[in-house]
């Protein structure tokens, strides 16, 4: 019986962190300025004001668009993600978190969240999952080079 209630669990939030020794300001502009984030992610478009639009390109014909939500300079970023193609209501939020750490350094976090009020299952989430682990690798190795 507890595998079936488990099943029919929400998906839960994607939350991954990884701590460098790149200062916060690099942290930041690691994640915001297209330049950097297609180092390690995709091609972006730029980061200014909450309600602007915001697109990644993978590449492939695979595009996701969404919406600034919040944005506190070096400490926050949220957007909404929405994959080109996808039903309207298939969206998601990201937000990702920058802190300087005690001992120098800074620690990211990213939580992908909304999968069940987007009417995703868990398979999708863990698609995400996958691809946001290998992601934040690419992102330590890149912030290591100028950390």
């Amino acid at each position: 019986m507890d595998d079936h209630l488990a099943a029919d669990e929400p998906p839960s939030p994607i939350d991954l962190s990884i701590e460098t020794a790149a200062a916060p300001g690099q942290a930041w502009a690691t994640l915001t300025d297209p330049a950097l984030v297609a180092t390690w992610f995709t091609d972006a478009s730029p980061v200014r004001r909450v309600g602007d639009a915001y697109r990644l390109d993978f590449g492939d014909g695979s595009v996701v668009e969404g919406i600034v939500m919040e944005l506190d300079p070096v400490r926050r970023l949220a957007y909404t993600w929405s994959w080109v193609g996808a039903e309207a209501h298939e969206e998601t939020l990201v937000m990702w978190t920058v802190e300087e750490r005690e001992k120098g350094g800074s620690a990211i976090r990213l939580v992908h969240d909304g999968w069940a009020e987007a009417g995703l299952d868990a398979s999708a989430r863990d698609d995400h999952a996958g691809y946001w682990a290998g992601y934040l690798e690419d992102l330590a190795a890149v912030l290591a080079e100028v950390g």
